[in-house]
């Protein structure tokens, strides 16, 4: 019989949540060898799963359930990510939104069919999007500024929060609420197996830099490694500092 959805959420993940972890995209982060344009191609894809995230909870907003873990003040992400892509990617950062990649559509397309179908299901999203954030983003940003000498505030935007004064306290009541939810033992474990899911998409999304990241390795790429995109981040960014804390503020080491 299904318990806190809460507790079923971080017990039932654990597996999936490892294997992102071992992921190669992690694991080049953790060696200090993803270059600023990948890192910048990134944000798109976590752009294109936060304006359907986004969009998704908009539309169920009325939704009993939905309305326990629905904080688009304190949680909506896509105006912070368009700082960041302008940043890394420059001004013309919405000509990389296509074409979608096959990891991104699919993300797109399982939001898409959550809100469609059972709305419910949005609540795995949630979790594993917003709560991951929140558990490493503060972090991961003081890494990125320490490491990298990036310009005050800028380039780490989607790692702040800034309506939420007491994250602590946001993330415990998140929790409270998540044990709120009022579903059939079905549709609770539904919720969890899309949470599943979800990690695995994450991962889809990782795999489809591998190519690149192979090619760091072969001789004669060290070069050109090195060189930077032509945008505001060109002169200050490296991507040494990103690492320790990038797999819990993407979402894949969330404390909930």
């Amino acid at each position: 019989m299904p318990g806190l959805l809460a507790v079923d959420l971080k017990e039932g993940t654990k597996v999936v949540h490892a294997d992102a972890e071992r992921s190669k995209f992690i694991k080049y982060f953790f060696k200090g060898e993803i270059t600023p344009a990948i890192y910048g191609r990134f944000l798109i894809s976590l752009y294109h799963v936060y304006t359907a995230l986004e969009t998704a909870l908009d539309k169920c907003k009325d939704n009993a359930n939905i309305q326990l873990i629905y904080y688009p003040v304190e949680l909506a992400r896509k105006e912070a990510l368009e700082q960041d892509l302008e940043f890394f990617n420059g001004p013309d950062w919405r000509e990389m939104l296509s074409p979608v990649s096959p990891a991104q559509q699919a993300y797109i397309d399982a939001i898409r069919r959550c809100a469609d179908t059972k709305p419910e299901l949005l609540i795995a999203h949630s979790y594993v999007r917003y709560l991951g954030d929140l558990s490493g983003g503060q972090i991961l940003a003081k890494k990125l500024q320490k490491y990298n000498d990036l310009p005050d505030g800028l380039g780490v935007a989607f790692y702040y929060f800034d309506r939420i004064e007491d994250k602590d306290g946001f993330k415990e009541n998140y929790r409270k609420r998540l044990n709120q939810v009022e579903v059939d033992d079905e549709t609770h474990l539904a919720i969890i197996e899309e949470s599943k899911q979800t990690f695995i998409r994450n991962i889809d999304i990782f795999a489809e830099f591998d190519h690149e990241l192979d090619a760091i390795a072969l001789p004669g790429h060290a070069a050109k490694k090195d060189q930077q995109p032509p945008t505001a981040a060109s002169s200050t960014f490296s991507p040494a500092g990103l690492l320790n804390t990038l797999a819990t503020a993407v979402g894949l080491k969330s404390s909930a």
